[in-house]
């Protein structure tokens, strides 16, 4: 199930962003927290909670200009819970409201290019690769790498 991030969430998204595989790729566990609770306009972002438990969380963006209307996704899931569809399916429950909902014909991805786990959830909803965004980003180690740009069109995503 996503719900959206609320007030008093903070315990729960320090708990995501904590874990190692997450802060790999987010950085600074309290940062991150803080750019989750207090959204960017065109973001929302949603817990994704699991027989109770919280084990992760899934963001969207949308850029509204109309000559380049699209949105896109971000996801982390914790560790004990990769590997196990869990991704997929949050990004597909996302995705398909995106489509449906608010109207979006094509969404975005940009992964680290050595992120194996988060492309391969990507590619399994039905994101295609369509660049390498080379030195993209800033790793939490201070060092530059690649990022992959994926993206996908309404009409390929895959249930």
């Amino acid at each position: 199930m996503l719900r959206p991030v609320k007030a008093g969430d903070e315990g729960r998204l320090l708990e995501i962003f904590s874990d190692p595989t997450i802060a790999r790729w987010w950085g600074a566990p309290n940062k991150a927290v803080a750019d989750t609770i207090n959204e960017e306009e065109g973001e929302d972002h949603y817990l994704i909670d699991l027989d109770g438990q919280t084990v992760g969380m899934i963001q969207s963006y949308e850029e509204t200009d109309s000559m380049y209307r699209h949105a896109g996704i971000d996801i982390a899931i914790r560790e004990a819970w990769q590997g196990k569809g869990l991704a997929a399916d949050a990004i597909r429950t996302l995705a398909r409201y995106l489509i449906d909902e608010r109207g979006h014909h094509r969404l975005t991805i940009d992964p680290a290019a050595h992120n194996v786990n988060a492309i391969k959830a990507y590619e399994n909803v039905g994101f295609k690769p369509v660049g390498r965004m080379r030195q993209y980003e800033r790793g939490p180690d201070g060092t530059w790498h690649d990022g992959l740009l994926m993206d996908m069109l309404a009409e390929e995503l895959r249930d």
